[in-house]
């Protein structure tokens, strides 16, 4: 028997092909995709219920794609989580609750409907009035592989199909990794496959399987590397499907669970404990509704309608949404969007202004974005632009997603978006908090023990330190509770903005799959985020690197005292290097964690560190080195001398290296005990020495 498992895990099974997936035509033989219910009608219905996959089906879906985890007795179930809190209430694992208890459970949503397994689904499917559906599992990997797929193929054994429609013609497994993939071959070798996933370059080992489908998250299919594998797929014939996911929108959700609001904008009932400022980024409308100080853009309409069409689609303003009327994207293209932002600023500028019209004390602005691909790196820029023009004396502060700049990345522009926008960056910003996509999947692999993360998991440790980040804020304390002071405690001088973030630990039910943390001392969490493993930024600084500036936001029940011993500790041991010229000290603010999220598997303690660190110059430099060798080859400029930014040369690239390289000098000179003397360092404006505050 193991010798007849390792033939499976090493020689591909040719699956059958999911003809049933490919686009349909209609009467006159034009090609449609197929709509494909994602966890059901979830957005009036309970997520991955009968009743859910029933309206579906009543309102035209083709398709129900939903997720399996087993239960401690050995039952599939239906559960996009792997924990029962979101959808049952309940704090306990689907893995550790038999089916006896797991089938007395009712949704929070109403109307309030059972979990269901994996035959009761297969029942399902058999009543005439579903006949024509078809569906995708996706296979989660939080159980033991074989016997996830041991027990999925006792399932369709267990229930007897339609005559003359086998379930291996209805039905489509969908793999995360090629463990799966090979398993299924052993488990269920006549069903299609499908790999789902987040990277192309991790998508092509799949190739290997014949007729493997493809459910890949469809921003990775724009660009060239994308249209590339789109059109291999095609000339192979197989079927493509695409799914979206968003880091804003799991930002607000992070807020309203850890606010005590709903998915309507109306305070759960539970939500009684105060001391909280839900008017840091909520106002309320005259419903009393709780709505989020929120403007989303977007030149292309699939995330926002993914938005306005999910969970959470009540809460926003409906006025506060932008899409482009071309709804054509930016293409990859940093000149694109720039140069979508001058026909599209009035309106953006005009919602602006009516929010912060609205807003009792107005601080500065948040924004969220990515540098690597067009409508982040182009029309961001612009943006910022026009907000400094706008609100000269108001705070910009960034979140700012880099591209993993140590790894081969779908986008091939991505150096020449990246640079232009970080001129930006650089001249307009006040503050920026750097996250990059290499980090993050570091962590995830490291940290969380996911080799292959989805966007979900990567999104949740970013909303988790955008949220974490604004606790001084939204549980205000005696430090640090408004932006000026958080910023100005963190950048002493004004063009070293850029900002580094390490938090821990990272557990919940969003990322389920955390490393198991039994010690949540204040010291060990202070020692933790000091660690270069937590850090959400891939950097390789030298022997002279060092912090210019830390702050160590604790969140729980953290004494005072042992914070004190904690530092002396830290300073004991020199765990931390700092500048010459500046404080050899770490800023502590201690915050409340919200009630309202808690479990009793949560830390007692966590901790975010903002930290403003010189090595964080050896990401620019990548990114510098990347972008002069697209730019000695004249690599990919036509799409950018096509867009007006560039329609008198290329000067908008000579500029923004420029700089980019001052800026790295700006770090390494801050190295030296010289730094605010001026010795060894460039005269720059007006014979100003050090740093130059934020242009515009």
């Amino acid at each position: 028997m193991e010798k007849d498992l390792q033939e499976h895990l090493l020689s591909p099974t040719i699956h059958p092909m999911a003809s049933f997936a490919f686009a349909r035509k209609d009467k006159n033989g034009k090609c449609f995709p197929q709509a494909i219910a994602h966890r059901g009608y979830k957005e009036k219905y309970p997520e991955n219920t009968l009743e859910a996959f029933a309206r579906a089906a009543e309102v035209g879906s083709h398709a129900i794609e939903t997720d399996l985890h087993l239960s401690k007795d050995g039952v599939v179930v239906i559960s996009h989580d792997a924990t029962l809190k979101r959808c049952y209430g309940k704090e306990h694992k689907i893995i550790d609750c038999d089916w006896n208890y797991l089938s007395t459970l009712r949704t929070l949503k109403e109307p309030n409907e059972p979990m269901p397994r994996l035959i009761d689904l297969l029942e399902f499917l058999k009543k005439p009035q579903h006949h024509h559906l078809w569906i995708l599992l996706d296979i989660k990997l939080d159980d033991d592989a074989d016997t996830m797929m041991r027990l999925i193929s006792q399932a369709f054994a267990h229930v007897q199909p339609v005559e003359g429609r086998p379930w291996n013609e209805r039905t489509m497994l969908g793999c995360w990794t090629l463990q799966y993939a090979r398993l299924s071959g052993r488990h269920l070798p006549d069903f299609p496959i499908a790999h789902i996933g987040v990277s192309i370059s991790n998508a092509r080992k799949f190739l290997a399987f014949p007729n493997c489908s493809f459910n890949m998250l469809i921003f990775i299919l724009i660009g060239p590397i994308g249209a590339r594998f789109r059109k291999q797929l095609h000339t192979l014939q197989r079927p493509l499907i695409g799914w979206t996911v968003n880091i804003g929108s799991q930002f607000w959700q992070q807020l309203c669970q850890e606010h005590g609001i709903s998915q309507n904008g109306n305070l759960e009932d539970f939500a009684t404990e105060g001391g909280d400022r839900k008017d840091v980024f909520f106002y309320q409308s005259d419903d009393t509704r709780y709505i989020p100080r929120a403007i989303l853009l977007d030149l292309e309409p699939r995330v926002i309608n993914s938005i306005q069409t999910g969970a959470y689609k009540n809460i926003y303003n409906p006025e506060n949404f932008y899409i482009h009327k071309d709804g054509s994207g930016a293409g990859n293209n940093w000149a694109a969007g720039y140069a979508a932002g001058e026909q599209v600023h009035e309106e953006v500028m005009d919602m602006i202004d009516r929010e912060a019209d609205g807003s009792d004390s107005l601080e500065g602005f948040m924004m969220l974005h990515s540098i690597a691909g067009g409508t982040g790196s182009g029309l961001g820029s612009y943006m910022l632009e026009r907000l400094n023009d706008r609100f000269p004396k108001k705070l910009i502060q960034t979140y700012s997603v880099f591209p993993d700049t140590q790894n081969v990345g779908d986008v091939v522009v991505q150096p020449y978006n990246s640079l232009l926008s970080m001129r930006r960056l650089t001249q307009n910003a006040d503050s920026v908090v750097v996250l990059d996509n290499g980090a993050l999947a570091r962590i995830a692999a490291d940290t969380l023990h996911v080799q292959e993360p989805s966007f979900q998991q990567t999104n949740q440790l970013v909303s988790t330190v955008m949220s974490a980040s604004t606790t001084t804020l939204r549980y205000p304390g005696y430090m640090h509770n408004d932006l000026v002071s958080l910023v100005a405690s963190l950048i002493p001088v004004p063009r070293c903005h850029f900002l580094m973030t390490s938090y821990t630990p990272f557990t919940g039910e969003s990322l389920s799959q955390a490393k198991t943390v039994r010690k949540t001392t204040v010291l060990d969490v202070m020692r933790r985020l000091l660690q270069p493993k937590n850090r959400m930024v891939s950097t390789n600084p030298s022997k002279s690197s060092c912090y210019i500036s830390i702050l160590n936001i604790i969140q729980g029940e953290a004494d005072p005292t042992d914070v004190h011993k904690s530092l002396l500790r830290i300073r004991e041991r020199r765990l931390a290097t700092f500048i010459p010229w500046g404080p050899a000290s770490i800023q502590v603010a201690l915050t409340r964690k919200s009630p309202y999220t808690q479990t009793p598997s949560s830390p007692r303690v966590s901790g975010l560190m903002l930290a403003n660190h010189t090595g964080i110059a050896t990401l620019f430099k990548r990114i510098l080195a990347q972008y002069d060798r697209l730019r000695k080859r004249n690599a990919f400029l036509e799409q950018y001398k096509r867009e007006d930014p560039f329609r008198d040369g290329l000067g908008e690239f000579d500029e923004a290296r420029s700089v980019v390289a001052e800026l790295i000098k700006e770090y390494e000179d801050a190295e030296g005990e010289g730094y605010l003397s001026g010795e060894g360092m460039g005269i720059q404006d007006g014979g100003e020495a050090g740093g130059a505050g934020r242009e515009g």
